[in-house]
């Protein structure tokens, strides 16, 4: 799966936001949904773990996951994604945002990766 286009980041500590723009010829909007493609949560998730795991060298995977689906998140929308790294419960808490809309948000459990 390829990463959407990183408009901006910025971090402290253990938590990250970045601007996102979602292209709109993503290969995941394929089929999900014809006439009306939306971004499906495995490739939110996927970012998600995939951000952070650059951001903050982390040679990990996903366990487990929790997500709220709140708003479709459709093609050639700007997002803003918020990580929040809990280091001691190796859990990784995310929200996607257009603005003050909370698009999707969750958590997911950590693993290092071997």
């Amino acid at each position: 799966m390829s990463l959407p286009s990183i408009l901006s980041s910025r971090a402290e500590s253990d938590r990250a936001t970045f601007e996102l723009s979602v292209p709109g010829d993503l290969e995941a909007f394929r089929g999900h949904f014809p006439g009306r493609p939306i971004l499906p949560g495995v490739v939110q998730i996927d970012w998600a773990v995939r951000l952070a795991s650059h951001e903050w060298s982390l040679p990990t995977v996903a366990r487990d996951f929790q997500v709220k689906f709140r708003n479709v998140i459709s093609p050639g929308t700007t997002l803003s994604l918020e990580l929040r790294l809990d280091r001691a419960k190796h859990r990784l808490y995310f929200e996607y945002r257009v603005g003050a809309l909370t698009m999707s948000s969750g958590r997911i459990a950590l693993e290092t990766a071997t």
